[in-house]
């Protein structure tokens, strides 16, 4: 859910382009930007729509202008991550972006950007790390709005048995993300839990 204020406020739009398709990053502001939204590649025109229905006010980037610096910083993250290549964004610099968001989801949000690079942690574990054991399906639907995937990577998050469950860019994106990490699968296409680095919240 999109905030009324920010589909009243200029946006703007940059494409990232990946191996899996156009990643499109949206932010607001010029002078002193907030990174808004990220939308994983399905199809390009969906996103397209989908971008410009979320905030109707919005610009593209003209391309021979500089991308504001948190913007530059944040593609070529999201350039990293598409990669499977380890990339560090701080979570700070989100946090505006997330200031809509109810506190359990922040929270959620919060703990999942801690999972690092090649672990993978799950929707029942999170819900523990939260305080709320018994809340891992409000996890579930937590992770499926993040704002920010690849950012705040929650394809590292899978359900208790090793199967992917879900994520915004679809499975194929999911798996291939884990497996360049080097997450183990087993033959039936689930992680292998005896042989992945689980994460353990502190």
């Amino acid at each position: 859910m999109i905030p009324i204020q920010w589909k009243e406020t200029q946006a703007f739009s940059t494409s990232v382009p990946t191996r899996f398709g156009s990643i499109v990053v949206v932010w607001q502001g010029e002078e002193a930007p907030i990174l808004s939204r990220i939308y994983l590649p399905r199809n390009d025109c969906a996103l397209v729509s989908q971008a410009h229905t979320d905030f109707p006010i919005l610009e593209q980037w003209n391309d021979r202008r500089l991308l504001p610096d948190l913007i530059s910083r944040a593609t070529e993250a999201i350039c990293a991550a598409a990669e499977s290549k380890p990339a560090q964004f701080p979570f700070k610099l989100l946090r505006p972006g997330l200031q809509y968001l109810n506190s359990f989801r922040q929270t959620i949000l919060s703990l999942e950007a801690s999972i690092p690079f090649g672990h993978v942690s799950t929707y029942l574990e999170l819900a523990k790390a939260s305080g709320k054991p018994s809340a891992f399906r409000a996890v579930a639907s937590a992770l499926s709005h993040n704002p920010f995937p690849l950012l705040i990577p929650c394809h590292r998050v899978i359900a208790s048995n090793g199967s992917l469950a879900g994520y915004q860019g679809g499975l194929e994106m999911k798996r291939f993300l884990l497996e360049r990490e080097g997450v183990p699968f087993s033959s039936s296409g689930m992680v292998n839990l005896h042989l992945a680095r689980l994460w353990h919240f502190s």
